[in-house]
């Protein structure tokens, strides 16, 4: 071998010899072809400068050809680098140096790793109270949404031994069943990472507390659950009220709200709920209060099973038709309020043996039948309002034992009539009374006047007649006194004029005359405490107008 020479093995010989025979092969293809495509590819001077070129490979080993191109590759990217360096130095001004940026802190532990670790425990405590592995697996029941925000959200991150895990879930279950909510400013909206207890129209009590208010109850739930068997844990902070007034809770009413049943109070007035109650919600045996007024319910069938419901406003909604008869186990209720609906039947036939009763409001409804004496007997009654219904006789002179009422409503009644009790004399804590638009006959009670906290009476539109008793000069409390459209005679007694607290008084449209006392435009003097504002008489009164009288008709 010669000195200096570079050693060539076999297989680079063999390349080196491949190599030529390709080139020869491409050559003869292109130049030495026969035929016509030889004949033109003689004449065509790409073809040659293709020749040429493979001529100038000729010789060359593969090896060459790829140091060389490995080399500029390489120049090429060392070129970049330099640039890349090179231009932001250059842009930095002398008066603020680069300063690299900070090396970043390692990744910390990812807490959803963390939670995911106890999701399968807190789904086992969940399930039995969520309708069962397969309800709270469906990611698209809220029981799966609540069970996903429990463990991945709640920032409370409870653990599956917490005692109030069961009581937090059904909560988020029912929210996420009706809401969003209307939130309400300046409060602690549902899902907010503090105790449920703290959230908007939520109340609780320690377990002790309502353990001896419900004369031991509450460990018996804890052992029995419901009456159907499933039970949920008893915290030490246990709910029980909630109040959901106007937060626009749509659909119909959560049968989970039955899961809480050692709840005392529900409140859903002026939502947008719909149709009946579902069954599972008639579970809350220790239910007081319960507040649906101003909603699209039509069915409250089984009532009756709130045997301890003292407080039921079902008002303003789709109902129709006589009440349930389970009404009739109500014998607790202290406030009932189904005013405007569309009930029929007689009603009293159900609510005269009702002796708990404090205020029942049946107006704007289709009620029938007469007043029963059993009214009586509700000597616990403060307020009752009748109105708007197609009661018909006359009100049992037994009004007179309820000596507890403050407010008597029936009017718009047409087939309500007679004589206006004199009993009502006998309700010294009576203050408001309205009678209008019946058919009372006969004269106007003077024994009325022994009502002294009256401020309201209106029997405006009726056929009394006769003239007005001077004894009501002894209402000293009198803002509104209404005798308007009815048949009284004579004048107006100037002993109306010690009615000191008198801002509206109606007189026209009866056979009224003679000379208003001055007394009694005395009142309008706007020196006095109260000024009398409205003084509407016959027009055969005479009564300056506008120092006195304000109009006549």
């Amino acid at each position: 071998m010669v000195a200096g020479a570079r050693h060539v093995s076999i297989n680079e010989i063999d390349d080196d010899k491949d190599s030529k025979d390709r080139i020869a092969l491409r050559k003869k293809m292109f130049l030495d072809g026969g035929g016509t495509l030889g004949a033109a590819a003689a004449g065509d001077d790409r073809l040659r400068k293709i020749a040429t070129a493979d001529e100038e490979l000729e010789g060359r080993s593969l090896r060459d050809l790829v140091d060389r191109g490995t080399l500029m590759v390489g120049c090429c990217l060392i070129l970049i680098v330099v640039i890349a360096v090179t231009i932001p130095v250059a842009l930095i001004s002398e008066d603020e140096p680069y300063v690299a940026p900070p090396v970043p802190d390692p990744p910390s532990a990812s807490p959803t790793m963390a939670r995911q670790q106890v999701y399968w425990d807190i789904f086992d405590r969940l399930h039995p109270i969520a309708g069962g592995p397969d309800v709270l697996e469906d990611p698209n029941t809220a029981q799966n949404k609540a069970l996903n925000w429990i463990v991945f959200e709640d920032g409370m991150e409870l653990g599956p031994g917490k005692d109030h895990l069961h009581q937090r879930f059904v909560l988020m279950v029912i929210y996420f069943i009706s809401g969003p909510w209307t939130p309400v400013e300046g409060r602690l909206e549902w899902g907010s990472p503090v105790h449920e207890c703290e959230w908007e129209g939520v109340t609780c009590k320690d377990v002790e507390e309502l353990e001896a208010e419900l004369e031991g109850k509450i460990s018996e739930l804890m052992e029995v659950g419901r009456e159907d068997g499933i039970k949920i844990d008893v915290p030490q902070r246990i709910i029980n009220r909630l109040a959901l007034r106007q937060r626009l809770v749509s659909g119909e009413v959560p049968a989970e709200f039955s899961l809480l049943y050692y709840l005392q109070h529900l409140d859903l007035e002026n939502n947008q709920l719909v149709g009946a109650l579902p069954a599972p919600l008639y579970k809350l045996f220790n239910l007081q209060t319960l507040f649906l007024e101003q909603n699209q319910l039509t069915n409250v069938d089984a009532i009756g099973e709130y045997r301890y419901l003292e407080h039921l406003s079902i008002s303003k909604n789709a109902f129709q038709g006589p009440l349930p008869e389970s009404f009739k186990q109500l014998k607790y209720l202290k406030t009932l309020y189904l005013h405007t609906n569309a009930f029929t039947g007689q009603v009293f036939d159900i609510l005269k043996d009702f002796k708990e009763l404090e205020l029942v409001d049946l107006a704007f409804n289709k009620f029938e039948g007469s007043l029963p004496i059993e009214l009586g007997e509700m000597t616990n009654l403060t307020s009752i309002f009748l109105g708007h219904n197609d009661f018909h006789g006359t009100i049992p002179t037994e009004i007179g034992r309820c000596t507890n009422l403050k407010e008597f409503q029936i009017d718009a009644s047409h087939m309500i009539g007679g004589p206006i009790p004199r009993e009502f004399g006998q309700l010294a804590n009576l203050e408001f009374l309205k009678l209008d638009t019946c058919a009372f006959n006969g004269t106007l009670p003077p024994e009325l006047g022994d009502c002294q906290k009256l401020y309201f009476l209106d029997v405006n539109s009726n056929e009394l007649e006769g003239e007005i008793p001077p004894e009501l000069g002894k209402l000293g409390n009198m803002k509104t006194l209404g005798l308007a459209n009815n048949d009284f005679v004579g004048e107006i007694p100037a002993e109306l004029s010690q009615m000191v607290s008198l801002e509206k008084a109606y007189f026209q449209n009866t056979d009224l005359e003679g000379v208003m006392p001055q007394e009694i435009c005395n009142l309008r003097d706007r020196g006095n405490a109260t000024v009398l504002e409205e003084l509407i008489v016959p027009c055969d009164v005479e009564c300056e107008t506008p120092t006195c009288c304000t109009s006549c008709s």
